[in-house]
């Protein structure tokens, strides 16, 4: 390592001299402070003095589906908010996605009630919940539109899917023109896109995002 100079001790060395050992540049490990701790059922934090790869830990009580544990601050971004990855825990808290996710907010929002929220689990997945709408009923069909901004390291897929979405108000019909629904392309540097059928029928408004996981494990903080 540049700076330090180490080497391999024999097992004659002596200890009483230290010092002799390392140069002048080998600076003292410096104390850190202890971590944050968050009451049980506490939410994590979304501001402040905190990192990519800082660690909180939230103090449940042991039983049924949760646990104390240690949280790893994995995502920190202006537009799709701050998630935390847990590690003895099974899932972290829902995070609710700040509303600046959107890119296209010209025709899309977030819905006001079923909130954009997305949780992390300790074995590397990713899952989302809530629904975004149009602001206008009757979705643009058969035509790809990107609505979301990039999603950021941390919180984007390993690898590139397509994930089928739920889209109501839906009008009666038989065959494919009974079909309303939608799909959101995903691919593992943040981009994604969603593309719809037969939503242009003056109604169709809510697109849906429960039922939504994936790997994410290969975006943690620590890669490139």
């Amino acid at each position: 390592m540049a700076g330090y100079p180490f080497f391999y001790p024999d097992s004659s060395d002596s200890m009483s001299d230290v010092k002799k050992n390392l140069t002048d540049n080998f600076k003292i490990i410096e104390p850190r402070n202890n971590i944050t701790i968050i009451p049980a059922g506490g939410d994590l934090p979304q501001a402040g003095d905190y990192e990519i790869g800082d660690r909180v830990f939230r103090n449940d009580v042991a039983g049924g589906n949760t646990w104390p544990s240690n949280y790893l601050l994995v995502t920190k971004d202006i537009n799709w908010g701050w998630h935390w990855r847990p590690i003895q825990q099974i899932i972290s808290p829902w995070v609710t996605v700040p509303a600046t996710c959107i890119e296209n907010t010209f025709d899309w929002e977030l819905h006001p009630l079923k909130h954009f929220q997305i949780a992390l689990d300790s074995r590397g997945w990713c899952h989302w919940r809530g629904a975004i709408r149009t602001k206008v009923p009757g979705i643009v069909t058969n035509t790809s539109e990107v609505v979301f901004k990039n999603i950021p390291k941390g919180i984007r897929p390993s690898l590139n899917f397509m994930h089928t979405l739920a889209v109501n108000p839906i009008m009666s019909g038989t065959g494919k023109a009974g079909y309303v629904g939608g799909r959101m392309y995903f691919d593992n540097l943040g981009y994604s896109s969603l593309r719809f059928s037969n939503t242009n029928n003056g109604i169709s408004q809510n697109v849906w995002l429960d039922g939504l996981h994936y790997n994410n494990s290969a975006h943690w903080y620590f890669n490139a």
